[in-house]
């Protein structure tokens, strides 16, 4: 229990460094859009990535998997709303910054589950 609510907390953290770097620098949308869009990235991404895909396929499966649902999400919301602005760079740079941080997540979520085990 302990290492799913960490993991869910740095999941959290490190998605919304990411969305704020991407569209709250890059395309200067409103801090509340960018913690929406945080949240619920990192919500799917926990729920399909780290409990469907990384047990079944492994790291690398899994983090091309978060990478991809954290843009289409993104766009989603940002077809969405008129609120939420959204380009190709931002979308590449919140592709970039998500991969790399799962990749090191998941590597973290794997350790700890087998020294725990």
């Amino acid at each position: 229990m302990e290492r799913t609510f960490l993991g869910l907390i740095i999941k959290i953290l490190a998605t919304f460094i990411a969305s704020w770097i991407a569209f709250g620098l890059i395309n200067d949308n409103t801090l509340l859009w960018v913690f929406i869009v945080a949240i619920t990235v990192a919500i799917i991404n926990y729920l399909v990535g780290d409990l469907l895909i990384l047990p079944r396929y492994g790291n690398m499966s899994a983090t091309v998997a978060d990478a991809i649902f954290a843009v289409i999400i993104a766009y989603v919301i940002d077809l969405l709303t008129v609120r939420f602005y959204m380009t190709w760079v931002s979308g590449l740079v919140f592709l970039i910054t998500i991969a790399v941080f799962e990749y090191f997540l998941h590597r973290f979520i794997t350790v700890r589950s087998r020294t725990a085990a």
